[in-house]
């Protein structure tokens, strides 16, 4: 592309094209820092790295869901929200964004018009806030349990009434505890949870009613066993072993129950321990990922930039190749507007000499003035391609410059017509050079700019303008030389 625009001088084009060339470059250099996250496919991947057991990772996935979701996407917004809290829920991470972050789904659930994730936001943030603020856990509880009524939804009902009973135990609310409980068991539309007759037998142990509490512990079925449960038996059982006075027995339950608590804790510990390790790895990869988008960023703006230098220069070539044939046009133009004009009366005055000797003079005048005839033709047949007219106008020049003899017989030819202008002038500034004087002559005998420019043999004829003014310059005169030399010469008469 560079090659045809220089070839074919498409100055204008070379400009548009470099504008473009600037904006794709700048497109390249954005779309390399900027960031193509999409909330969805982050989902996704935050789930997958769940089910690995990259929990620390998938907190990641879950954050930049949230960052690169549109603030009215509420349902994904509520999800991710929902995911983080269950992560922060279900881990050993510490601190209290679980509420903050159910809230926050709520919040989201609500606007989305999601009557099942309204519900499933409150359940779960009943059941954390136990842990710090039981009249609250009460509250949202309470909340879930009529929502789930009014859903038809029996598992969930299940679960809030078994949460809710959990919370009154720990409130020392026994009562309402084993009503609770007991209501969950009367339900046989669902399984009941093995933890719930474990809190009924709790708070009947604790009510004194260490029989019926036993039942209950009896007839409670292990479906899912897991070390929550066993631990939530034992204590049930010490609870019913105290409220019978068998503290023997109730001591042993105690310290079974305490050892597979401290068994816990230690996987807990273990637990915490591999996520820190995650997190280091983790750490060490978006360290390695974001060193590698350092490069890749630096590497594209070292092309960008070469881009625009290499644009650049294509455009400081073309404005000189412009530039270059701008000025062949002009002279071109000059030629054929100066020769048409001037050719007749120079040839007029130059072959007017009857003096013996100006044969030669006016016969070489006469092969000079062919010679720019040809030179004009040429323009003619090259206006259209002016870098091959400049190419034959440098061959040209190169064979233009007049013998020496010739500037002989023109200085004794202008100081015969001219009242010995050439000597006078040659004796009143001797600092004046030969070239100065055959151009004097040469302006004497009425050549114009572009034929002295092919006398002399120069490439610019703008030079021709350069040397008239130095001329004037070292002869002290403050007019312009062609008018003094109008003013001066005085054409004698022909005998």
């Amino acid at each position: 592309m560079l090659d045809y625009w220089l070839r074919n001088g498409n100055f204008v084009s070379m400009k548009r094209n470099i504008y473009w060339l600037i904006i794709v470059v700048m497109a390249v250099l954005a779309a390399c820092g900027g960031s193509d996250d999409d909330a969805q496919a982050l989902m996704e991947q935050g789930r997958r790295l769940e089910l690995q057991g990259h929990d620390g990772a998938a907190l990641a996935c879950y954050r930049r869901a949230m960052s690169a979701a549109d603030s009215s996407d509420h349902a994904l917004l509520a999800q991710a929200h929902m995911r983080v809290a269950l992560l922060y829920s279900n881990t050993t991470t510490e601190g209290h964004n679980d509420i903050d972050n159910y809230r926050l789904a709520l919040a989201h659930y609500r606007l989305a018009a999601d009557s099942a994730g309204v519900l499933k936001s409150l359940r779960y943030m009943g059941s954390q806030y136990r842990r710090t603020d039981r009249d609250s856990a009460r509250q949202v509880l309470n909340q879930a349990m009529q929502l789930a009524h009014e859903l038809e939804d029996s598992h969930a009902w299940l679960y809030c009434v078994d949460a809710l009973a959990r919370t009154c135990y720990l409130d020392s609310d026994y009562t309402a505890a084993r009503d609770l409980a007991l209501r969950c068991i009367a339900d046989t539309t669902e399984r009941t949870p093995e933890a719930t007759y474990y809190i009924a037998a709790m708070s009947l142990a604790q009510l004194g009613k260490a029989d019926s509490a036993q039942i209950l512990v009896n007839a409670a079925s292990s479906t899912v066993p897991s070390l929550s449960n066993r631990v939530l038996r034992m204590v049930a059982e010490r609870e019913v072993a105290l409220a019978r006075g068998d503290y023997r027995t109730a001591h042993l339950l105690g310290e079974q129950a305490t050892h597979i608590n401290d068994s816990i804790s230690h996987s807990n510990a273990s637990e915490q321990l591999r996520q820190a390790e995650q997190r280091l790895q983790q750490q060490e990869q978006q360290l390695q990922r974001a060193e590698q988008s350092r490069e890749r960023i630096l590497l594209w703006a070292i092309i960008g930039v070469l881009a625009l230098a290499l644009a650049f220069a294509a455009y400081v070539i073309v404005s000189r190749r412009q530039r270059a044939q701008e000025e062949q046009l002009e002279l071109i133009e000059r030629l054929q507007l100066e020769h048409t004009r001037e050719k007749e009366q120079l040839q007029a005055q130059l072959l007017s000499g009857t003096r013996e000797g100006d044969e030669q003079l006016q016969e070489i005048l006469s092969k000079q003035i062919e010679n720019i005839r040809s030179l004009i033709d040429l323009s003619y047949k090259n206006t259209a391609r002016p870098e091959k007219f400049l190419e034959r106008f440098q061959d040209k020049i190169k064979q233009s410059r007049l013998p020496d003899g010739f500037w002989g017989n023109l200085r004794y030819y202008v100081d015969a017509r001219y009242n010995g202008i050439i000597s006078r002038l040659e004796r009143e500034h001797p600092n004046l050079s030969d070239d100065d004087l055959y151009i004097i002559g040469l302006l004497c005998c009425g050549f114009t700019y572009a034929d002295i420019t092919v006398c002399m043999g120069y490439a610019n004829i703008n030079y021709v303008n350069t040397k008239k003014s130095r001329i004037a310059k070292k002869m002290g005169i403050d007019q312009p030389l062609s008018d003094y030399l109008r003013d001066q010469i005085t054409p004698t008469k022909n005998q």
